[in-house]
Order: C-alpha cells, then sequence, then structure tokens
C-alpha cells in the first residue's frame, strides 16, 4: 500500500531539512507543505514548488487542485509513476492531516520531529510579528497550569509555552488517535545520523540508502526553504546551535528547568542535552 509521511512539528523544527533527507531515497518523494493548495492565490504568496517557480508546470506536482484536494495524494502518484510508495507532507498542521486520517487508500506515517526549545525560543524571539497578546491568550487557553505564566511571564515564559503548548498538542494527537508514529530530534538528525536515520528509514519499511542524508545531490520538487538554499551550494552538512550565542546562561537554564518542559520530554523519552535533545544518550 502506498505511503504518506506527515511529519509533523513546529515551525523551524527542521521538517523540510528531513522530509529532503527522507525523499533523497529511491522509494520516497519530498511534496513540502502541500496543505497551502487549500489558499487562494491572492491570499497566499506561498509557492508549492520552489524548484519550477510554482506547480502548475511542476512534473511532480502539476495537476493537483484546490477543487480537488482530498485527492491531492493519488494526483501526485499519478504524476510520479509506480517506483515511487512513499510522499513526505511536511504541512505539520494537525487540522490538515485531521483531513485524511481515515482515507483507506493509503498507509499514513507519523513522524513528530521535536527541536530544542531553546532554538526555538531563539527563533521566536526574532519573528517581527509575534505579539506576546496573543501568546499569552493561547497560553491561557491550553492549560490553567500555565495561569501564573500567561499573566505575568516575561517573552521567554511565553515562548517556551508555545513550545510546549504545539508539541503537547502533536503528541496528544498521535495518543488519541493511535497513530503509527516514530519520535526523532533535529539533533539526532546530524549528529547521530546514521543511526538515527537507519532506524527511521527501516520504520517506513526501506533499508537507509548511502547518500540519502546528501540531500543536495538530489533534485527536489515541492516546497522549499530559501534561508537555507546556501547549504545545498556549499554542499555541506549544517547543524545550528545559535541559540548558545543568542540566550544568556540563565536564559538557558531557565528553559531546560522548566517543569512542563522536564515533564514532556520525560514522557517522550527525550533527553536534553547541552547541545540539543536527543533518545540516544
Amino acid at each position: 500500500m502506498k505511503k504518506i509521511v506527515y511529519v509533523m512539528s513546529s515551525n523551524y523544527s527542521g521538517s523540510h531539512f528531513l522530509s529532503l533527507i527522507i525523499g533523497s531515497h529511491s522509494h520516497f518523494q519530498h511534496i513540502g507543505e502541500i496543505k497551502w493548495l487549500r489558499k487562494d492565490k491572492t491570499k497566499s504568496s506561498r509557492i508549492l514548488c520552489g524548484l519550477c517557480g510554482g506547480h502548475e508546470n511542476c512534473p511532480v506536482l502539476s495537476g493537483i487542485s484546490v477543487d480537488n484536494v482530498d485527492n491531492v495524494y493519488e494526483d501526485i502518484f499519478s504524476n510520479l509513476g509506480s517506483g515511487i510508495s512513499g510522499l513526505v507532507d511536511t504541512s505539520k498542521r494537525i487540522s490538515w492531516t485531521e483531513r485524511f486520517l481515515h482515507d483507506p487508500r493509503y498507509e499514513k506515517k507519523f513522524i513528530h520531529l521535536i527541536r530544542d526549545p531553546r532554538a526555538l525560543v531563539r527563533r521566536w524571539s526574532l519573528d517581527e510579528d509575534l505579539s506576546l497578546l496573543r501568546e499569552r491568550r493561547k497560553l491561557l487557553k491550553y492549560s490553567l497550569r500555565n495561569f501564573k505564566e500567561a499573566l505575568a511571564g516575561d517573552k521567554l515564559d511565553l515562548l517556551v509555552g508555545k513550545w510546549l503548548r504545539q508539541n503537547q498538542n502533536i503528541a496528544d494527537f498521535i495518543a488519541q488517535n493511535r497513530l503509527d508514529a516514530f519520535t526523532i530530534t533535529y539533533h539526532d538528525i546530524v549528529v547521530h545520523e546514521e543511526r538515527a536515520l537507519t532506524k527511521l528509514m527501516q520504520w517506513l519499511g526501506c533499508e537507509y540508502e548511502p547518500g540519502q542524508a546528501a540531500y543536495w545531490n538530489f533534485t527536489h520538487h515541492g516546497s522549499t526553504k530559501a534561508e537555507y538554499e546556501w547549504v545545498k551550494k556549499e554542499k555541506t552538512k549544517h547543524f545550528d546551535c545559535r541559540w548558545k550565542d543568542f540566550l544568556n546562561l540563565n536564559q538557558q537554564h531557565r528553559v531546560a528547568d522548566n517543569k512542563g518542559v522536564q515533564s514532556f520530554l520525560q514522557h517522550a523519552g527525550v533527553i536534553m542535552t547541552e547541545d540539543g535533545l536527543t533518545v540516544y544518550e
């Protein structure tokens, strides 16, 4: 049966990075954030295929339509032929995956990709569109246990709450629907590359193919991340630890010692180290 692999994560967690690696396997195809197909062109500037400048003339995504969203995967498989047995969707949104949850045409696999909260506190802090008021409201709505942080917490408290809320929602969605899921961290994809990816690909029903991690050596259609195009040009692996310079030691400890973060990681079987999150130490 054909597979749809959903990468579930917070923004800026490395979902495209992981998808490109999986999509470099001979039996899988990266398709990116296909959820944007739902958006009217006049309301969204998202390009579904960065390589082709749009999906209309893309050999992988051509023929898909906002009027036939529920058949999007079948249209893509028709374009690819019999060699590809799995698509990797980085849409991340639970509401998008729910749309296909009970579609009997595909075997569905869910990857929960977790990025270090210290890294996301740094990245979200740089977001010019960040609204602390909106984050306070979301955190308060998420759980009364966060009442104090929601009302009186500073920016760091709110961003840690955002990380916790988003990842807990993913974990709850997976558990409540008893989905076939695999947990992996950004740190392990880079630092424990062969071990982590071998285990991941075996879970997907394939053997890890040598050279798969060097995704820049392969042609990929689907959405792209322009800020990381330099990685393809340099043809080098990149481990992003910029949070170490951005956050002072007190801020780093505040994130790491947060009780909610500690509880979530323990339940997920993930360990926080000096460099990032891992399941192997």
